[in-house]
């Protein structure tokens, strides 16, 4: 069972099969009502809703194609409700408004599978989707999932309604959140002390550059200037040595550009290349004299101060270490104090941090609470209300003494399924104890209580086809009739179809099917019959009760669908051509 529900009722019409397992052909058209399919033991009634399950989505193997055949085929044809004709519609498969949505899907020998909706290509997952709209599955392996916690937490929410399973979610959801934040917070303590020593580190960085503090291209001009002064002698000897060649002895440059200058502008006026030449020499000997002025000038500036290179080759080496310390350069100094202040700002916040992350858990935490406490609220109530209804639908099955509880044990702190654990327990006779399902109840009586919580939940969300699969397990006499009523009247606000080995129920079915397995040399087939006269569908009643269709036999038979036929007259096992009439 599963949390749905439908505004508008959709209708299953009809399911054809084409070499699937041993069913070479074959066509169930559903009644509105009850349909039934019963057979012999072994006679595939499992391979039909096997069929019914892989037009829908769910996975086949390749040896489910008939042994001979290509490929598998199983079709669905439904008449939607309004709300899953949109849905189809929303999702690109559009048919005419008086045409039934077709489901097909093929399984080839090789295990590839296709599907399609009204002739357009659908996947599994899509198909598996629109089943949770179109039928809701009950058989055998039920009965385990009912002992389940979690199921019955599952249901109960169903019961409790929209509400509760919106709360759940947002429990679910929240739980998870909480979680992360705790592990964040977790985190953010456990590097406190990280965080402490990488703002020491930071710290010392930082004052270690700013103690030198250098500026781009400090080293270079640094670097200049220490050579320059660790060679002042040399300079001042040099600049001495250029100022006496050009202004002392008596082969001085000035006096003897000067001279050559003056004799050759004597004779300027005889020749432009004699002008030329004059003026070339009195240009030099006035950069002569320029150049004589600057060395002057420049020796004069010259001093040697030890102090100083003692204080620029100090700096330059600062700058050095700093530089193979941090990268290289001083632009990597200044990127790597940009990086420091950054973490030292960092570490100064994770204080902040861990304070901002523990309110947001705080606040995270209350929700969670909140959350869990109000859909412990609903579940309260929807407990008391399901434990009333089953009871009344488990003394209309045959078990007028039986009493079911819910229990909610509170859990010591919200889980992701809310505060509490939930458990049904059963006290299924007069004196007997309540215990746990699992303890409390035999085969039969865990059948029963799985219908009675099929009628429930269905009367509380309508709508969905009802697929029960042996659910009558365990089950016979006065029990057998009960669930037969239940079932009957079920059927009367849902579609029903029930694969079963009890001729109490077989026999309150609108449409009735029968499976026969028929052998021929070395192939073995399973052909599904309508049984549309009133006299086959006696028959096969009859040889449900008693194995044979001895006349004993046949007016067992016949009583039994009289009683059925007092229970709903209008409907159950017309003869195929008032069917067709009505």
């Amino acid at each position: 069972m599963r949390p749905s529900k439908i505004a508008e009722r959709t209708l299953l019409r009809r399911l054809e099969i084409e070499d699937f397992g041993l069913i070479a052909s074959a066509e169930l058209e559903f009644a509105d009502g009850f349909t039934a399919c019963t057979g012999e033991t072994g006679s595939g009634k499992t391979m039909v809703l096997g069929a019914l399950a892989f037009v829908l989505g769910e996975r086949a193997a390749a040896d489910d194609v008939r042994t001979g055949a290509s490929r598998a085929r199983a079709t669905l044809h439904v008449e939607p409700d309004a709300a899953l004709r949109e849905t189809l519609h929303d999702d690109g498969f559009e048919f005419d408004a008086d045409e039934p949505a077709i489901f097909t899907r093929e399984l080839q020998a090789s295990g590839k599978t296709s599907a399609r909706i009204n002739g357009r290509a659908a996947t599994a997952a899509q198909l598996r989707a629109y089943a949770e709209r179109l039928l809701e599955a009950i058989g055998q392996h039920e009965h385990q999932r009912l002992l389940s916690s979690a199921y019955q937490t599952e249901l109960l929410d169903t019961f409790a309604g929209d509400q509760a399973l919106e709360l759940r979610a947002e429990i679910a959801a929240g739980y998870e959140h909480t979680n992360a934040l705790a592990r964040s917070v977790r985190d953010i303590v456990a590097g406190s002390e990280r965080a402490a020593a990488e703002l020491d580190e930071a710290r010392l960085a930082i004052r270690e550059i700013d103690e030198t503090a250098p500026v781009t291209g400090e080293d270079d001009l640094l670097r200049r200037r220490r050579d320059y002064l660790t060679n002042g002698e040399r300079i001042a000897a040099a600049l001495d040595r250029a100022h006496a060649a050009l202004t002392e002895a008596e082969s001085a440059a000035t006096e003897t550009l000067g001279t050559a200058a003056a004799a050759v502008a004597s004779v300027a006026r005889f020749s432009p290349a004699l002008a030329t030449l004059a003026a070339t020499l009195g240009a030099l000997q006035s950069d002569a004299n320029d150049a004589a002025a600057a060395l002057a000038r420049e020796r004069e500036m010259l001093e040697f101060d030890a102090a100083e290179l003692d204080r620029t080759t100090a700096r330059l080496d600062h700058i050095e270490r700093l530089k193979k310390k941090y990268g290289g350069s001083i632009a990597s100094i200044l990127a790597a104090r940009a990086a420091f202040a950054d973490a030292a700002d960092d570490a100064a916040d994770h204080g902040e941090r861990e304070r901002a992350a523990a309110a947001t858990l705080a606040r995270a935490r209350e929700k969670l609470t909140g959350d869990a406490a109000a859909l412990s609220q609903l579940r309260a109530q929807a407990a008391r209300r399901l434990e009333q209804r089953l009871d009344r639908e488990l003394a209309a099955l045959a078990m007028p003494a039986a009493r079911f509880s819910v229990v909610l044990s509170p859990l010591a702190e919200p889980g992701p399924g809310g505060a509490e654990r939930v458990e049904f327990t059963l006290s299924p006779n007069p004196g007997e104890p309540v215990r746990a399902l699992a303890r409390a109840a035999s085969g039969g009586e865990l059948s029963r209580v799985l219908l009675a919580l099929v009628v429930v939940l269905s009367a509380e969300r309508g709508g969905t086809a009802l697929i029960f699969d042996e659910i009558d397990a365990g089950i016979g006499g006065a029990a057998a009739s009960a669930v037969a009523e239940r079932l009957g009247a079920l059927a009367r606000r849902s579609q029903v179809l029930c694969v079963t080995h009890l001729a109490q129920i077989a026999a309150r079915a609108d449409r009735h099917y029968a499976l026969r397995k028929r052998s021929n040399n070395d192939t073995t087939l399973i052909e599904l019959v309508e049984l549309e006269e009133s006299n086959a569908v006696q028959a096969e009643i009859a040889r449900m009760l008693s194995g044979n269709t001895s006349p004993v036999a046949l007016r067992h038979a016949e009583t039994l669908l009289n009683e059925a036929r007092a229970h709903c007259p209008e409907k159950l096992h017309q003869p195929s051509d008032q069917r067709r009439s009505s």
